[in-house]
């Protein structure tokens, strides 16, 4: 089959590799849709060290049963599925807890966030569990069902841990793919006012299509005194979705009193500073998502069905599995948002 393997720094290759065999339980899927994720991107350009060539990127997936492995039951060739990066051993203190994301003995699929690394989805096919599927609809498309699991992401970081309340007023900090699907959630919700924050003009452009109330150029505006003219009172909420230390630091000068935030972006090693005594007197509550559990998955993609959310608006570039060498070049643009690979095309 064929599959683009990360062979070092910037060595990405295409290359005829043996086609998995499913074994006990497992599957084969044939890959239909894979989103490029910023941590594929960050393993592609050296920032990202939790990997060892050669490696086949790729987590956020869907496709096409093609094969049953032995003892597989309740599956068929022909079902359509979405399969989540994260196999657990559903016995740890943290699976039984229902934060399967931190299991001590977790696998990931071509993704970040366990010490385990499997191969994953920038291949025409992929071995998986059946524990991982989840049966997409049939009026889904594979490129909205591709990126249930960042979505699934943000869900959990918005709703279940930051636990947004209907009429709630967020700041979003960051327009990328996950600062946008965390806009939809927050909008599918009921939030009250919802403003997006960024640098690039096609992304805020973006924001406003699908439905948040207002947006502000970090670049062109004093970003506090801005949202503190549209929420006179201020946000309840501000989501830290940028990945930079300076949107991190910019988080904590946009609380008031009771505001909550999220830390949900920022992957890379530094230190903002942060007064403890500010903290104190306002009360601000933090918190963090990364990951997914099934849960949230089956939460997310019932958000996709049900029409409640799109995460297939975000997507701006498709590629073909032989292009991409071009996907990889493109993920440099300011005006790239999503892009899906489409190993089949």
């Amino acid at each position: 089959m064929l599959a683009a393997v990360l062979e070092g720094v910037r060595k990405l290759e295409l290359r005829d590799v043996p086609r998995p065999v499913p074994q006990r339980g497992q599957v084969l899927v044939q890959i239909k849709a894979c989103g490029i994720c910023q941590t594929d991107y960050s393993a592609y350009t050296g920032r990202r060290m939790n990997w060892q060539p050669p490696m086949i990127m790729g987590h956020e997936m869907a496709g096409v049963i093609a094969e049953l492995g032995p003892e597989v039951e309740g599956w068929s060739v022909g079902d359509e599925v979405v399969v989540s990066p994260v196999i657990t051993c559903g016995q740890c203190r943290w699976c039984q807890l229902g934060m399967s994301n931190h299991c001590k003995n977790g696998i990931v699929l071509g993704g970040d966030g366990q010490e385990i690394v499997w191969d994953g989805a920038f291949a025409e096919y992929l071995a998986a569990p059946t524990e991982i599927l989840y049966r997409k609809p049939k009026h889904v498309p594979f490129e909205a069902a591709c990126l249930t699991e960042p979505l699934a992401g943000c869900y959990k970081g918005m709703i279940e841990y930051s636990q947004l309340r209907l009429g709630e007023d967020v700041v979003i900090l960051g327009a990328g793919s996950m600062g946008l699907l965390l806009a939809q959630v927050a909008v599918a919700a009921g939030a009250g006012r919802t403003v997006v924050v960024d640098i690039v003009p096609s992304r805020l452009h973006k924001a406003l299509e699908l439905g948040v109330d207002h947006v502000i150029n970090a670049r062109e505006e004093d970003v506090r005194r801005r949202v503190y003219e549209l929420l006179p009172e201020g946000p309840d909420l501000v989501f830290e979705a940028a990945g930079t230390l300076e949107a991190a630091q910019l988080t904590f000068s946009l609380t008031r009193e009771a505001t909550r935030v999220n830390m949900f972006g920022v992957i890379i090693p530094g230190e903002v500073a942060v007064s403890p005594m500010n903290i104190h007197w306002q009360e601000t509550r933090m918190d963090a998502s990364f990951s997914v559990t099934p849960r949230v998955m089956t939460k997310a993609l019932d958000l996709i069905a049900k029409g409640r959310v799109h995460p297939e608006r975000i997507v701006t570039h498709t590629f073909s599995l032989r292009e991409i060498g071009e996907a990889m070049k493109a993920m440099e643009s300011a005006d790239r948002i999503k892009i899906v690979i489409r190993p089949d095309a």
